[in-house]
């Protein structure tokens, strides 16, 4: 099934699949083509609310209902992972009764340089290279939920932009080592 969510129910804990593939796994092909659709087309910082939904199904309403809505309302207080870790979403669910909607990019840069980059799987798969599109596949479907926006981040900037920031973070570590050597950092 891979990476699951246990959740905290009246009657005891029950595990879901977390991850694209695991949820994909428990539909019907005309329901997992829908779902693929919404996963798609979703703002990565929202995506952890589209696999909860689909992985909820059997949860929703009845005795488990307070629970359900609590989740979908982004509190996740004693679900935690495969590991035993808790599982927080980055982002709190749109209020789309207010109106709120997703962006559909990052921005990164501000105050000058302003960037963006694709925020969706869909827009990430369309701006990818032919030959990294199956390596984004494979490990989106098998990344859970909770972290997905980190993933999708990943991958829609740019590789030149992550070696620059790799070349800066381990400059900034060989720094901090050097000073740390001549004893001009304490923790």
């Amino acid at each position: 099934m891979g990476p699951v969510w246990s959740i905290p129910l009246e009657q005891g804990r029950v595990e879901v699949p977390s991850s694209i593939e695991g949820v994909r796994a428990g539909l019907e092909p005309e329901k997992a083509a829908e779902f693929d659709a919404a996963m798609a087309r979703t703002s990565a910082k929202h995506l952890v609310y589209v696999v909860l939904d689909w992985a909820l199904p059997t949860l929703a309403g009845g005795v488990d209902g307070p629970v359900v809505r609590r989740l979908r309302a982004g509190d996740f207080a004693g679900v935690v992972d495969e590991d035993g870790k808790p599982v927080a979403p980055s982002h709190p669910p749109l209020d789309e009764a207010a109106g709120e909607s997703a962006p559909t990019v990052y921005s990164a840069g501000f105050p000058v340089g302003s960037r963006t980059f694709p925020a969706t799987i869909e827009d990430i798969r369309a701006a990818l290279e032919e030959g990294r599109r199956a390596e984004f596949e494979a490990e989106i479907a098998r990344t859970p939920g909770h972290e997905l926006v980190y993933a999708l981040l990943r991958w829609a900037t740019p590789p030149e932009d992550l070696l620059a920031e790799d070349a800066l973070i381990a400059e900034l570590k060989a720094e901090e080592a050097r000073l740390a050597a001549r004893g001009e950092v304490g923790g």
